[in-house]
């Protein structure tokens, strides 16, 4: 279920606008919207937002129990939400789509689509070719630009880095990587910056102090020491591909992904532990909750936690009755896992067990 709604759908042609319909179409009227596919959630503030299928923004302000449906201005599957604080957030998924709140998610706004961001892509090949640049990806740059332009816009972002109402980093399909440093006025394609020459799907991305962590396709990870300018390949961990990268809380850095797979460095990526979660199952999720604790989520249902920094795991009871995508913790600290059944909360007294 994971790989097929990470997967973008061919474009669905249109009389209007972009041309394409999914584009020029507001997202569907939602009868449930805390019912649907759902495939990433996060906090604003005390709010939760979550994203899902159709465009299908949705958000609740007490704890998970009831949603509204946000306004969004595309029919788009929306992969992936992040916000910097209470008010100013991001959304990414398929098409290419970029979205923005400055309302803490009630309404978004279109940034950025696919067809843009193929020809940011194609400017930005045209000047590695003029500036002589070396990185890794700069001698297939001209070739995978006009492969993105030929194709459409049929590539999904996956994850998204916001570190200010003005900075974020939305990463994707194919190296697909977009930036922004003045809130989304403008954008510029940044995928060159990331040392991978066969242009990977990048995943997901987190920090840990200075460092910001890739986890990708055949179990690639990148990190980057200098703000993002740079993103060298750190040594492999998996052959597997990697769906979710996390800080541990004690410098340690925790990747896993396809059946189970996970492992533990505690050196930035240089070297890697295996790591047993407790499931053969994909794993979706990780998250690092303030408390210190790390809960990992699978395709399976189930949801994991590790007490001792990503070392060991143990199944929390009472599995939500769905694949889950991912999860959060909400104001009351109850967390809030959502899926392909919409949402499921679990109780914050099975964290002190």
């Amino acid at each position: 279920m994971l790989f097929s709604i990470l997967l973008a759908a061919p474009p669905t042609l249109a009389m209007a606008g972009t041309g394409i319909r999914d584009l020029d179409t507001p997202a569907i009227k939602l009868k449930a919207p805390g019912k649907i596919v759902l495939i990433a959630i996060t906090r604003a503030g005390n709010r939760l937002v979550a994203a899902g299928e159709h465009g299908g923004i949705v958000y609740s302000d007490d704890n998970g129990t009831s949603w509204t449906q946000a306004q969004v201005p595309v029919d788009v599957t929306m992969t992936c939400v992040a916000f910097v604080d209470a008010q100013h957030g991001w959304a990414a998924g398929h098409y290419g789509v970029i979205l923005h709140t400055n309302d803490g998610g009630g309404t978004w706004q279109e940034q950025l689509n696919g067809l843009q961001a193929n020809q940011l892509t194609m400017d930005a090949a045209k000047q590695a070719a003029a500036d002589g640049d070396q990185s890794p990806g700069a001698p297939l740059a001209m070739r995978r630009a006009q492969f993105f332009l030929d194709a459409g816009p049929d590539k999904p972002f996956f994850s998204i880095l916001a570190t200010s109402p003005q900075d974020a980093m939305v990463f994707g399909a194919y190296r697909m990587v977009m930036r922004t440093q003045d809130g989304g006025k403008t954008w510029q394609d940044w995928s060159l910056h990331i040392d991978d020459r066969l242009s990977h799907n990048l995943y997901d991305v987190a920090t840990d102090g200075n460092s910001i962590f890739i986890a990708a396709e055949t179990g690639l990870t990148f990190v980057s020491t200098d703000g993002g300018t740079t993103f060298p390949e750190t040594t492999q961990p998996t052959d597997a591909s990697l769906f979710a990268v996390s800080p541990t809380g004690d410098g340690g850095i925790f990747v896993c992904g396809v059946a189970g797979r996970a492992a533990l460095s505690e050196d930035g990526g240089q070297d890697w532990t295996k790591i047993s979660v407790g499931s053969s199952s994909n794993l979706t999720s990780a998250h690092l909750l303030p408390s210190g604790i790390l809960v990992v989520t699978a395709e399976s249902g189930r949801v994991f936690i590790s007490r001792d920094h990503g070392h060991s795991f143990t199944q929390l009871p009472d599995a939500p009755p769905m694949s889950v995508y991912d999860i959060t913790q909400a104001a009351d600290n109850d967390l809030v896992a959502v899926g392909s059944g919409g949402v499921s909360i679990i109780p914050a007294k099975f964290l002190n067990n």
